[in-house]
C-alpha cells in the first residue's frame, strides 16, 4: 500500500512505507513553542489569517493559570489541540471548566484523536477540582461526538459580538 508523506503544506512524498500508527500518539500539555504549529491549524478550521495576534494569543493562553492547551502530536506534529479554561464558578462555589474548541486535522479525524484529547481535558478539569466540564458546538457531529462521550443539555448558550 502507498501512503502519501506530507512534506510541507505543498508538497507530498508518496511512498510505501506504512502510515503513522496511532499508537505512537503523543497527548500533553502545550508549551510556547507550540503556537507557531497549532496556529495554522485553527487558521484552516476558521478560514481566516490573524497569524501573528493568533500566535500571541495562543502563547498568552499556554501561560496564563486557568487555561491549557492540550495537543495531540504524532511523529512530530501536532494533529489536534483542545482549549480547556477552568475558572471559580461563584454560583457552584467551586471550579468549573470550559471547552472552547477541539480540532483535529482532517486526516486524522474519526481515528480517536479527538477522544484522546477529550479524555485528557477531563482528566486535567478533574485534578485542577472542576466539578463539571461544559462545551458549546454549532455543528451536529460535534454535538453527536460530545453526547457519545455522556455530555448532556445543561440550558442554552448565546452569543452577542462585542
Amino acid at each position: 500500500m502507498k501512503y502519501i508523506e506530507p512534506q510541507s503544506e505543498n508538497m507530498f512524498i508518496v511512498s510505501a512505507r506504512n502510515p503513522p500508527s496511532m499508537n505512537n500518539l503523543t497527548i500533553r500539555i502545550a508549551v510556547h513553542d507550540d503556537a507557531e504549529n497549532i496556529e495554522p491549524m485553527i487558521c484552516r478550521w476558521t478560514r481566516t489569517d490573524k497569524r501573528r495576534e493568533r500566535v500571541e494569543s495562543i502563547r498568552e493562553a499556554v501561560k496564563r493559570d486557568g487555561h491549557e492547551i492540550i495537543v495531540a502530536e504524532l511523529e512530530g506534529r501536532i494533529i489536534g489541540v483542545l482549549h480547556l479554561i477552568v475558572y471559580p464558578d461563584v454560583m457552584l462555589g467551586g471550579q468549573n471548566s470550559h471547552i472552547v474548541f477541539l480540532l483535529v486535522e482532517k486526516d486524522h479525524s474519526r481515528k480517536g484523536v479527538g477522544s484522546k484529547l477529550l479524555e485528557k481535558a477531563i482528566e486535567t478539569a478533574g485534578e485542577k477540582g472542576a466539578a463539571e466540564m461544559h462545551v458549546d458546538t454549532i455543528y451536529s457531529e460535534a454535538e453527536q461526538f460530545y453526547r457519545e462521550r455522556g455530555f448532556k443539555d445543561d440550558g442554552v448558550m448565546l452569543e452577542h459580538a462585542l
